[in-house]
């Protein structure tokens, strides 16, 4: 097959979160397994079209990820003329690969779900306190103005050009069974079109010769440092953690976005929070995934505890590495955990089921250990490239016989999509 992947993230140039890994590893997989594959990216520092890492990489400058469908949507029409794809995947987010239906309204169309940006506002909005809603109303008459009802979260999905993009798709795949099951509810979408494939991963040589056998004291968490990731919760659960072990460090990896108060980034507001207890936190801010290995060579516990996740790809590495896991049931990692078989799973909103998970695997390194071999042999056994490439194949071939069936997309259908048949 001639495969196409329109995605904005994509290493090394704007690696920003699991989208980037993902669409690196499945276009390596289905290149390895005799695919033409091409990818058209986004990037902060170059236009044009190179060779990375066997594959040809179609790149725009573009100042955000809105922005950047419509722009490449134009470079893939011009390359499909040529190169004929067979089918072209895309993430829901921003509906990268709109502008490019639009254009080629007979391409087959494989929507891959992530994390939807209304689903990101949901799980990020924090309830105000009340003196928060005394301040917003007092700064009102303050400034003699009626004051307005604090800010809430509110969403429309009839306007939600994700959503609509999505509903264009031949094929809908979701990583986890709770992606699927939240957005065949909230989204109204064609249960039929939608399958089930997880993320395929290539873990690096560097994490699965991590030696099990660890014993650095320290606890960490990858991820950016927002609500939505858990990251209040755990703040929370730090100090009960270190009541009983004084000695552990907390490692913080990704950049700080916005916290509870306006004037403070996460970091800030952690730090402030945590500053009886500095001297056991440390930030390292955004890395490259060069490196993940060797931090997490210095790691004997991850922490994930996400109010909400779709998949988790820094689980799989932490799995990969064979660390001792304690992650949200929230999502798509209680099923890379198999439910609690290779790791421990908390509810969200809970620091003390978080304590209790990471106290538990400090008190019992062994258990710690056999956890993590046994995290590590399922990654191997359930996401490799047989497995996942056999699935994903067969999901792009249902996706080109919906497209034969139906023939090219309308204009009014690929501009205001309305229902799922």
């Amino acid at each position: 097959m001639k495969i196409a992947f329109i995605s904005y993230e994509y290493p090394p140039d704007t690696a920003l979160g699991g989208i980037a890994t993902y669409v690196e590893q499945a276009a390596q997989m289905l290149s390895h397994r005799g695919h033409h594959v091409e990818v058209f990216a986004g990037s902060s520092s170059r236009t044009g079209i190179n060779i990375e890492n066997s594959i040809i990489v179609h790149r725009i400058i573009g100042s955000n990820n809105s922005i950047f469908g419509e722009q490449i949507g134009q470079v893939f029409a011009e390359r499909h003329r040529s190169v004929q794809f067979d089918v072209l995947e895309g993430p829901e987010i921003a509906a990268n690969a709109k502008w490019a239906v639009q254009l080629v309204p007979s391409i087959p169309l494989v929507i891959k779900l992530h994390t939807p940006t209304f689903l990101i506002g949901k799980y990020s909005f924090v309830k105000p306190t009340l003196s928060q809603k005394l301040r917003w109303h007092l700064g009102a008459l303050r400034q003699g103005k009626f004051p307005k009802p604090f800010p809430r979260w509110q969403y429309d999905p009839a306007d939600d050009i994700e959503r609509l993009h999505t509903l264009e798709a031949d094929e809908i795949v979701a990583p986890s069974k709770a992606i699927a099951d939240a957005l065949i509810n909230e989204w109204q979408l064609d249960y039929h079109k939608v399958s089930h494939i997880p993320f395929a991963y290539i873990p690096p040589a560097e994490l699965l010769n991590t030696p099990i056998n660890t014993r650095t004291d320290v606890i960490t968490f990858i991820g950016r440092l927002e609500v939505r990731k858990g990251i209040l919760d755990l703040a929370n659960a730090i100090p009960l953690i270190l009541k009983y072990h004084p000695n552990i460090k907390f490692r913080f990896v990704g950049p700080a976005w916005n916290s509870p108060r306006r004037d403070m980034n996460m970091r800030q507001y952690l730090e402030d929070k945590l500053r009886r207890h500095l001297n056991s936190l440390e930030f390292t801010g955004s890395i490259s995934l060069l490196q993940i290995p060797e931090l997490l060579s210095r790691t004997d516990i991850c922490v994930f505890p996400s109010i909400w996740e779709s998949y988790g790809l820094v689980c799989v590495e932490a799995m990969a590495a064979g660390r001792g896991i304690v992650a949200s049931r929230a999502g798509g990692m209680a099923e890379l955990l198999d439910g609690g078989k290779f790791g421990r799973l908390i509810s969200p909103h809970s620091p003390t089921e978080i304590a209790e998970a990471v106290i538990e695997l400090l008190n019992d390194p062994e258990l710690r250990m056999g956890l993590g071999q046994a995290a590590r042999e399922r990654v191997l056994s359930e996401y490799n490239l047989d497995r996942i490439g056999a699935l994903q194949e067969a999901s792009y071939q249902r996706a080109i016989e919906r497209r034969q069936r139906l023939g090219p997309r309308s204009a009014t259908a690929t501009t205001h999509p309305i229902s799922n048949a």
